[in-house]
């Protein structure tokens, strides 16, 4: 499609002008290509021919003298040499990115984008008292919230794919820095008159194996602290219900049919309505997690990334107790 105005340049003549360097067009289809798994969820996305997608990444590959994906089943996968130019093309987008940041903060925090990937559990504190407070003042910029779990969040900032990230219980990853955390352990929640609410004291894994559970599904940081409890007590809990939905689980709770498996900071509105209860449980793994605010380590930041950055690390949920408001 040619845009008018003057100075437009086609893409093919834009790949024509830089004939020193590797042609932008090529490298975003094949960076699409890697990210959304396959060439036909590359070209969904981008709005082209599936064989204009592939003809282009196999340009590149000439141009590289190197292969850098391979088939696997429906989809593609990077290879070592890929790893490379996605790098570098994650480096170009980084470099561009920043340069345009500098110049709109000479003309202040009127404009910009920003794009914070988070849990479920992190919404009601994120929007409630964070981003409407900041979009307010700040209604020049654009800000994206995206909800995935917790193997999602960390390789979306990793990747350059979102400048911020709220992750529960993330696992150790290279190249992220980590701005602010808190514990958060995770909780046995139930109704009031549940049997497990009339227990003193915290609860065992023994006092809980008979109960059904509300389990998270795979890849969210609390189905793998559970996975890991289960590893290491040598024992199985009893799915009642397996849902990638922290509003599913408390549902489940209310009913009283068993215990979801949650951090208290979920559950703040309905312990407070006396409908659900956060009973704590005596196990190192479980007491031990924490939620997370995560950049990528040495990524330059925006001035509008870094006043947002600064109302994100006031949130209870990732707050020290002893650091003031």
């Amino acid at each position: 499609m040619a845009h008018g105005g003057r100075g437009a340049l086609s893409e093919t003549a834009r790949d024509t002008a830089l004939p020193a360097g590797l042609s932008e067009r090529r490298l975003r289809y094949f960076y699409a290509a890697v990210t959304c798994g396959s060439i036909r969820a590359a070209a969904d996305k981008l709005d082209v021919e599936p064989s204009v997608i592939s003809r282009q990444i196999q340009q590149l590959e000439t141009e590289l003298g190197a292969t850098l994906l391979e088939r696997r089943g429906r989809g593609v996968s990077a290879t070592e040499a890929a790893q490379l130019v996605l790098d570098h093309y994650r480096e170009r987008l980084t470099g561009e990115e920043t340069l345009l940041a500098r110049l709109r903060e000479l003309q202040g925090l009127e404009r910009g984008t920003i794009h914070i990937v988070a849990g479920e559990g992190f919404t009601d504190e994120l929007i409630n008292a964070v981003l409407n407070q900041f979009c307010q003042r700040y209604p020049g910029i654009d800000v994206t919230l995206e909800l995935m779990n917790v193997n999602e969040v960390v390789r979306a900032v990793a990747e350059d794919r979102a400048h911020v990230g709220l992750a529960y219980a993330p696992p150790p990853g290279a190249g992220l820095r980590v701005l602010a955390s808190r514990r958060q352990p995770v909780c046995a929640v139930v109704r009031p008159d549940h049997a497990l609410a009339q227990r003193r004291g915290p609860l065992t894994i023994a006092d809980l194996l008979d109960c059904p559970a509300g389990l998270m599904t795979g890849g969210f940081g609390l189905r793998q602290l559970i996975q890991m409890v289960e590893f290491s007590e040598k024992v199985r809990f009893r799915p009642g219900l397996v849902s990638n939905s922290i509003a599913a689980l408390k549902h489940y709770a209310s009913t009283g049919l068993g215990a979801s498996f949650l951090p208290e900071l979920v559950v703040v509105r309905e312990s407070a309505a006396g409908q659900l209860v956060a009973l704590p449980i005596r196990n190192r793994i479980l007491e031990a997690a924490d939620a997370q605010l995560v950049v990528r380590d040495k990524r330059p930041l925006s001035a509008a990334v870094k006043r947002l950055l600064d109302n994100l690390r006031a949130m209870t949920v990732v707050r020290s107790p002893s650091t003031p408001r």
